[in-house]
């Protein structure tokens, strides 16, 4: 299985490296992937997942805005 997030859905990109004499090479940019392992309130259980940089900002920011709701009403 290939890494990719499961948030974002990024995945590693294919292109060219041009050097000064203007050869072409191919090469892999990267994305920024990692294993985490993530705690799901409705099921109570960890997950482990692949997962950018990205996406555990996206996960943290939603998560504390839906604790904001909570604490709200």
């Amino acid at each position: 299985m290939s890494k990719f997030c499961k948030v974002t859905c990024k995945k590693n990109l294919f292109g060219k490296q041009i050097s000064h004499s203007n050869k072409k090479s191919r090469r892999i940019f990267k994305a920024n992937i990692f294993r985490k392992r993530i705690f799901i309130l409705n099921k109570k259980k960890w997950i482990t997942s692949f997962i950018s940089n990205k996406g555990l900002k996206t996960l943290n920011k939603n998560f504390f805005k839906s604790l904001n709701i909570l604490y709200e009403k």
